[in-house]
């Protein structure tokens, strides 16, 4: 059973104790106060002193005191352990050290064997601490003595603890003697940062034959001997960060063929040994973060023939340049970082052999340029981050190769131009930031065999698919179809100088491609003065119909009473039904309006009724049509057709509502209802577990959907069959010709399209 096993046990073992025992599965002692739920938790008072002992049998103890300088552990409560008396851990906190040993105190409280020991107590405690505290403890794999203030530890300390496997001493101000780790040749990880061992004996870990991890990180040592790693054969992971080193000894490295992570973040190299890393053929990460002085440059190959080398970021480092052979025959690379320097140029060839890599970060540096094949090698590269550089140009070839490339931030630099054919060989889903540029994207003329033409496309105008596309504070003055009808899901425009949006342009952005937008400031001072001009319109047209009304105020008279005589002649109960209902989440409401609503409105002889849902339906009877109660009205009256518009936002009201979910149930039993499922829905399984009849149902993006919807509509006769057949087909084309999705049919379809639905009186 693995160790969560042992947790879910242990724990539901406790569950039934205290179902069965209630407070009497506590321990009885008269200085605690047992409680807790899923473990035991008991508050003591022991001679005044506050304890709180917390346990879970065969998982965790934990000692808790306040901090007090002595304690008498006899009167520590007897635990309901198991009949073993093993625990994973113990742990001891701002609590006295024992005065004999901590295997006694433990026997006392019914803790037979632990494999981990954690003892903290920021009071200095280096006079007392002795090796009799961790006699008995032979089975003690982990011990941490972090956190303690201590100054000097006893060279005789871990004699008694030879089968440790883990020793954490980090955050002291101790100096190690080199007989300290002497007994523990068992030793897999040893934490020993932010202490002081500026005397670091050379053979200090001589003996630690298994050590695998080892970090010194903040220790203030300021240099290293040649041989301080000898015998430390299977070393994989290395910290000697943040110890204001000036330089490292060539061979330090060589003895550690098994290095697999090296981390040097914070020190102070001018300079790196050109051999420093040419044993370890085995490394896979290496680290250079934050360097207190310029590195100014790498030594060549300096990162190269590493054949397991995945992961290299070298950032804050002052590097000017770098060498074009750095990562020479290093072809696993999947992440590359030199962020944060200050490199101006890069060399054509430094990244040849990076047919692996997947993220670059050459943000933060002073490149004005990328060289034409910078990136020919990099066909699985998926993010590419250059922001806050000096590039001013982006020729049609500089991202040609990059075919997985997903995400590229250029944000921040200088850039005036882009080539038209930039991204057209990138055919992933692309996210694209350029803010903060001069970016000002020109019509460019072109010759054909008649006259010069403007062309209207943007510079991406052949990247289809696009994520995002963020152009904000940019000096852009005029807008592209092709920014939306490719297929761009969020475009932000804002803080550049454009100042008007086509109709045409909002109906392409609202209807087809259900993008976002985001537009700038300058658009609201044109809005501003529309709306101005409109209310000056408003109060002239006011006054002269105000002016008709008084001149033929007689004529209107009996105009208006004939009508009302006629109406009131001519209609009849058939007049008041609706044709079709239609029903929406309040989140699609801009959306219905826009692509459904305003084109079955161009149609008079159907009788349109909307109502919109949300969740704040308390229940059905809340919701009011024809003077009746809502669900009763659906499907009524016999011709009359409910149309469903499903989304995302309308299936997770149906979901979350029990009400608006009941109500539904009545859409679907009912033979009059009609489905309209958006593109995201009808991608996806949800319509197969119920909420909708795929008999009844129509997808959005069909390519016949109008065809198809305009037969299941309502039956109505016209006065003028040859008027409405023009007028149907003139109507049809219009609403095709603004769907993106219908644009492949072409004239001769639509003339069929009309064809078919002729001057005949019943609309099949």
């Amino acid at each position: 059973m693995g160790a969560r096993g042992l947790r879910v046990a242990a724990a539901t073992a406790v569950l039934a104790a205290l179902a069965m025992g209630g407070t009497g599965a506590c321990p009885a002692d008269p200085d605690c106060v047992c409680g807790g739920k899923f473990a035991y938790e008991l508050n003591c008072n022991i001679n005044g002193h506050k304890v709180k002992v917390n346990y879970l049998p065969k998982t965790y103890l934990s000692i808790e005191c306040d901090k007090t300088y002595k304690i008498d552990y006899d009167r520590l409560p007897q635990l309901n352990a198991n009949k073993s008396g093993i625990f994973k851990s113990v742990s001891f906190k701002q609590c006295p050290l024992p005065k004999t040993s901590f295997r006694d105190v433990l026997s006392k409280v019914g803790v037979s064997k632990t494999m981990t020991l954690i003892y903290q107590n920021s009071k200095n405690i280096s006079n007392s601490l002795e090796r009799k505290l961790f006699t008995g403890l032979q089975d003690l794999s982990k011990l941490s003595l972090s956190i303690n203030g201590l100054t000097y530890l006893p060279d005789d300390l871990f004699v008694d603890v030879y089968n440790l496997t883990w020793l954490n001493i980090r955050s002291n101000s101790i100096g190690f003697s080199e007989k300290l780790f002497k007994p523990l040749d068992k030793l897999e990880t040893l934490e020993i940062s932010h202490n002081h061992m500026t005397n670091m004996s050379g053979n200090i870990f001589s003996h630690l034959a298994y050590l695998r991890k080892l970090s010194l990180w903040q220790s203030n040592v300021t240099n290293f001997s040649q041989d301080l790693f000898a015998g430390v054969n299977v070393l994989e992971e290395l910290d000697l960060s943040s110890n204001g080193l000036n330089e490292l000894p060539s061979s330090l490295l060589s003895p550690l063929r098994k290095l697999k992570k090296l981390t040097l973040f914070s020190n102070k190299f001018s300079s790196l040994p050109s051999n420093l890393l040419l044993n370890n053929q085995e490394l896979d990460t290496i680290i250079i973060f934050n360097n207190d002085v310029k590195l100014m440059q790498l030594p060549r190959a300096f990162l190269g023939n590493l054949p397991k080398l995945q992961q290299s970021y070298i950032q804050r480092c002052g590097l000017e340049a770098i060498p074009y052979d750095v990562f020479v025959n290093s072809s696993q690379l999947t992440n590359i970082s030199l962020a944060y320097n200050e490199l101006k140029a890069l060399p054509e060839a430094v990244f040849n052999d990076q047919i692996n890599l997947l993220d670059l970060d050459l943000s933060n540096n002073k490149i004005r340029s990328l060289p034409y094949k910078l990136f020919s090698s990099l066909v699985r590269l998926e993010r590419l981050k250059l922001e806050y550089n000096e590039l001013e140009e982006i020729s049609s070839a500089t991202f040609s190769s990059l075919l997985s490339l997903t995400y590229l931030n250029m944000e921040r630099n200088k850039l005036k131009t882009i080539s038209s054919y930039v991204f057209s060989n990138n055919k992933q889903r692309l996210s694209i930031n350029m803010a903060f540029n001069k970016l000002n994207f020109e019509a460019k003329e072109s010759n054909n065999s008649s006259h010069k033409q403007k062309s209207h496309l943007s510079p991406f105008a052949y990247t289809y698919q696009l994520k995002l596309l963020n152009l904000s504070y940019n000096f852009i003055d005029k807008t592209f179809s092709d920014w939306w009808s490719n297929g761009c899901e969020n475009l932000d425009l804002s803080y550049n100088k454009i100042r008007q949006l086509t109709i045409m342009d909002y109906e392409d952005i609202l209807c087809p491609n259900a993008m976002k937008i985001t537009c700038d400031t300058a658009l609201s001072s044109v809005i501003a003065i529309g709306v101005v001009l409109s209310v000056v319109f408003f109060v002239i047209s006011t006054v002269a119909v105000i002016n008709f009304l008084l001149k033929h105020k007689s004529k209107l008279y009996y105009l208006i009473k004939n009508w009302c005589y006629k109406y009131t002649e001519d209609t009849d109960d058939e007049s008041h039904r609706w044709d079709l209902i239609v029903i929406f989440a309040e989140k699609d409401k801009e959306f219905v309006h826009k692509c459904l609503i305003k084109k079955l409105e161009t149609y008079k002889f159907w009788k349109v009724k909307t109502f919109v849902i949300d969740s704040n339906i308390i229940n059905a009877a809340t919701i009011k049509s024809c003077d009746v109660e809502f669900d009763k009205c659906i499907g009524s009256v016999k011709g009359t057709k409910t149309l469903i518009v499903v989304t995302l936002n309308y299936l997770e009201l149906v979901r979350n509502n029990s009400n608006i979910e009941e109500l539904h149930g009545k859409y679907v039993k009912n033979d009059e209802t009609i489905f309209i499922l958006t593109s995201e829905v009808s991608s996806i399984n949800t319509i197969s577990k119920g909420y909708v009849d795929t008999n009844r149902s129509l997808k959005w993006d069909e390519t016949d959907f109008w065809k198809k919807f305009l037969h299941v509509l309502p039956d109505r006769k016209f006065k003028d069959p040859a008027a409405v057949k023009v007028d149907l087909a003139e109507r049809i084309e219009s609403t095709l010709l603004h769907s993106t999705a219908m644009r492949q049919i072409g004239t001769e379809n639509l003339e069929k399209l009309a064809e078919h639905n002729g001057p005949t009186q019943d609309m099949t």
